[in-house]
């Protein structure tokens, strides 16, 4: 993440989330780290079993976009986030992984590997 972190989401980032994936892909795919970070810290809170909260209907194409900036962004931060939500609330496929796998940096290739073939772990 980035040197002064930022994980202090609120009213905008759940504004952000309750409009849909046009706005949650906007936030992500920009250029403002720090809105991408606390989005991804809220994202983790609404993604969690635990606090039952409904994506049912935005599950797969954020699955697609995790994917997308695990493989594009620049900050490995973001991208360690992105791979983490993946890893622990996702369900493959991956395809978006797969086809992209020589574009994952290499810190983060045993991850997508896994995510890739979980029954050979």
């Amino acid at each position: 993440m980035s040197q002064k972190f930022d994980c202090n989401y609120g009213e905008a980032e759940f504004n952000t989330i309750k409009a849909g994936m046009k706005a949650i892909e906007a936030v992500l795919t920009g250029s403002d780290i720090h809105a991408k970070e606390r989005l991804l810290f809220c994202l983790d809170w609404y993604m969690d079993p635990y606090y039952k909260m409904d994506l049912s209907a935005i599950r797969e194409p954020l699955t697609e976009l995790l994917q997308k900036i695990a493989v594009t962004d620049n900050d490995m931060g973001v991208v360690d986030e992105a791979f983490h939500l993946l890893e622990v609330y996702t369900e493959g496929p991956y395809d978006i992984l797969e086809k992209n796998i020589d574009k994952v940096p290499e810190e983060y290739k045993p991850t997508a590997l896994y995510l890739l073939n979980p029954e050979n772990w």
